[in-house]
């Protein structure tokens, strides 16, 4: 089942140095959501995928080939409304992490991020999530966000960040990486490599 996101093209401009500005041709072409069992233990995991388009951009300095952008690092929050309470007050876990690759060459790829089973047990979770921001970044520059449907609103995704601050770190490592996880060796055709794996 797909999620819709409105295709946030993340040609973002960014000023360096000698007040040029570097055309950072990245962007999230669709995220889709599904629970999985292959490659791992009882129970349903849920698949977050995200697919990322590349282009080649020959004016980008910091390129080391132009066909390719190094130090990629993809960001995934999610807002997971939990349906384990009897109570007809909406109630929300929240969840982030990283995926920091290696290269990617021009072309479109695939990042994961997992939710374990136990969780997506415990809290009732759907192959859907009621909201999301992606975040694509490259060193200390933030190069463009794409955000579900009802976080489009500038004070709605202040409110979702400040809950991503405070409420994120009681769920560190839960939400993970593909290569932290059973599916590790799942999809080799196109799985991008990962920095920080052993």
């Amino acid at each position: 089942m797909v999620s819709s996101i409105r295709t946030w093209v993340v040609y973002a401009m960014v000023a360096i140095g000698c007040g040029q500005v570097l055309l950072a041709s990245v962007s999230v072409r669709e995220i889709q959501f599904s629970k999985v069992d292959e490659f791992a233990s009882e129970g349903d995991w849920l698949e977050c995928s995200l697919q990322l388009e590349v282009r080649r951009d020959s004016s980008d300095r910091e390129r080391k080939n132009p066909d390719y952008i190094d130090g990629i690092v993809v960001t995934l929050m999610l807002g997971i409304e939990v349906g384990r309470s009897s109570s007809s007050e909406r109630q929300f876990e929240f969840y982030d992490a990283e995926a920091n690759l290696v290269s990617l060459p021009e072309g479109r790829h695939i990042v994961r991020f997992y939710l374990p089973p136990e969780v997506v047990e415990r809290d009732r979770i759907g192959q859907q999530v009621h909201s999301y921001l992606i975040r694509l970044s490259r060193g200390e520059r933030v190069l463009g966000e794409s955000v579900s449907r009802n976080l489009e609103r500038a004070n709605v995704r202040a409110s979702f960040l400040a809950r991503i601050d405070s409420d994120a770190t009681e769920n560190q490592g839960i939400l993970l990486a593909q290569p932290f996880t059973p599916f590790v060796v799942a999809y080799p055709n196109d799985t991008p490599s990962y920095r920080g794996v052993k």
